[in-house]
């Protein structure tokens, strides 16, 4: 009706149980062809069937090149109708073209989709699941993508660790997005025991995080602060670059484990656990790191191939690099984000990652309590 249009509904049945579905039939009209055409494309991302048609595609007209009316990807479960059947897109993310490879639907970067090949176009032939809400209290209990700093901590941390013990037992991986405050808060010695315990699968982070965490290991500072006393070192500020001239001088992170250079940490139990990382540079970084994918397009990939089978995932007080893997996601996968501001945790579901529950506290609090949680 927003759009000019009306209408009437034909059929109304409401499932009686989790298992069953609902259904809606609606008669659509508008006053010229145009704007119910419009319409019917807008209710079509929404699930509804506007139309027994096949999706219609289109040849990509060069390397990252798209056609006009490509349609651009949501983080939502998304199939397309091919030859009579609706397939489901893989690698599902959000702002990606829908490429037909091999016969499959794929969700791909624009830099990523070749010439020739066929993208889907708007309208016709697309549906959009959006997440259901489960009738059962059990994802994240009470938990919400509501962000408040008044939320129950010890609650929703209890929650935190009975939605990885699930995942656990679904057979997908964890996660996690780590920025540098976890070191300063002190928050490194839980998480290195969450990773000796095997709750972490795969790190994404930046050179900040992995640098800290390293210097901490064998400096025992964190940007020049003493970790044991909480004072400035004289000449600490300089702490953080001979610990990247030192990993540096090893050959990158895994060889100074090797060489014993760094024998502590979240790196640390990182490399001797064989947990994968990937770090992404930025040009603020000093050093950088040698395990640090300076090219974006790279990183970008790296991530992308970091992510699949996750199906949770924690931010913790990183704002890039939470926004730029929640980009990555599906909606699908269960995502906390905790920071000391709200302003993360807003700016993350502002962007798209609105399944994210925001926890506003200190992340090294989080991590000690969230520790203790999975261990008993």
């Amino acid at each position: 009706m927003e759009e000019g249009g009306e209408f009437e509904v034909v059929e109304f049945r409401v499932g009686r149980s989790n298992a069953d579905p609902s259904y809606a039939s609606l008669a659509v009209r508008a006053a010229d062809p145009a704007t119910l055409d419009h319409i019917l494309e807008t209710v079509s991302y929404l699930g509804a069937v506007a139309a027994r048609q096949d999706a219609a595609f289109a040849p990509a007209e060069a390397d990252g090149i798209l056609p006009d009316e490509f349609y651009s990807t949501t983080n939502y479960d998304t199939f397309v109708r091919v030859d009579g059947q609706w397939l489901e897109v893989a690698d599902q993310r959000m702002d990606c073209a829908v490429v037909l490879r091999d016969g499959r639907p794929r969700a791909v970067k624009q830099g990523r989709v070749r010439s020739g090949e066929p993208v889907a176009l708007r309208g016709h032939g697309v549906r959009v699941r959006p997440p259901e809400r489960s009738r059962e209290a059990k994802v994240f209990g009470f938990m919400s993508n509501d962000v408040s700093a008044e939320i129950n901590k010890g609650i929703a941390i209890e929650a935190t660790a009975r939605e990885m013990r699930r995942t656990r037992e679904a057979g997908e991986k964890i996660a996690l997005v780590a920025g540098p405050a976890i070191v300063h808060s002190g928050g490194d010695v839980a998480l290195a025991r969450l990773v000796r315990q095997s709750w972490i699968d795969v790190v994404l982070s930046g050179n900040a995080f992995a640098v800290h965490d390293i210097e901490k290991a064998m400096l025992r500072t964190s940007l020049g602060v003493c970790q044991l006393s909480g004072r400035a070192v004289e000449g600490g500020s300089r702490h953080h670059l001979f610990a990247i001239n030192a990993v540096n001088r090893a050959g990158g992170i895994r060889p100074a484990v090797a060489q014993g250079v760094v024998t502590s940490g979240v790196m640390y139990e990182l490399v001797t656990r064989g947990v994968p990382f990937v770090l992404a540079g930025s040009i603020r970084d000093d050093g950088p790191l040698a395990d640090v994918i300076t090219d974006t397009k790279a990183a970008q990939a790296a991530y992308i191939e970091a992510l699949e089978g996750v199906g949770m995932c924690l931010m913790l007080a990183s704002a890039l690099h939470a926004i730029a893997v929640g980009n990555l996601l599906p909606a699908r996968v269960r995502t906390v984000c905790v920071d000391m501001t709200e302003s993360v945790p807003v700016k993350l579901s502002n962007r798209g990652t609105m399944q994210a529950v925001g926890l506003v506290t200190d992340v090294g609090y989080f991590l000690e309590r969230l520790e203790q949680a999975l261990s008993g």
